[in-house]
């Protein structure tokens, strides 16, 4: 019988394998950050359902803004051909400042500052969103976020009551939590 001698790995040879295990985890990451950029953009639209806004019944289409425009990637594309209680969702990216009073609902990026955000929206009924850390606690009204690898969403009652925005009982039953002085 004849032995075999294992050799070990030149170090371009060593570099490669490592390359290629590590190749499918980074895959992976991306994978699961353009899924959750697809589960939140999934969350939006029924939003959009469960949601109703003072202005929405003189209104011919739903408008959804991000302050980013690159906000979950092109996961919001799938939105665009949609449509809720009859009405198309329209989708406009990078809108900032005074525009934001045209909108549905605003998806505040991570990157943005959010308290000048839901500062230019005060008083309006805008519905905002985000996944910021805390966001609630910032005076947004509905704050995405992540407890056991599950995505949920949690409500400031307060804030979206306080513009006349009506969220219906299912929704409320499954939000994570909801925050309301009363």
């Amino acid at each position: 019988m004849r032995k075999q001698l294992v050799r070990p790995l030149p170090l371009l040879g060593r570099l490669l394998l490592a390359l290629l295990l590590t190749c499918p985890f980074t895959s992976q990451a991306w994978a699961e950050s353009a899924n959750e950029d697809a589960i939140k953009t999934a969350l939006l639209f029924n939003f959009f359902k469960f949601i109703e806004c003072p202005e929405d019944v003189s209104q011919m289409a739903y408008t959804l803004c991000t302050t980013a425009s690159g906000s979950l990637g092109d996961s919001l594309s799938v939105l665009e051909k949609k449509a809720v209680h009859g009405k198309p969702i329209v989708v406009r990216r990078g809108v900032n400042g005074g525009s934001l009073k045209n909108c549905n609902m605003v998806f505040i990026s991570a990157v943005e500052n959010a308290v000048k955000t839901i500062q230019d929206l005060k008083g309006l009924p805008v519905l905002t969103v985000s996944d910021i850390p805390q966001f609630i606690g910032q005076g947004g009204m509905i704050g995405l976020v992540q407890k056991n690898h599950r995505l949920g969403f949690e409500i400031n009652l307060d804030v979206v009551k306080a513009v006349d925005i009506r969220i219906s009982s299912q929704m409320l039953r499954l939000a994570k939590n909801i925050t309301t002085q009363n």
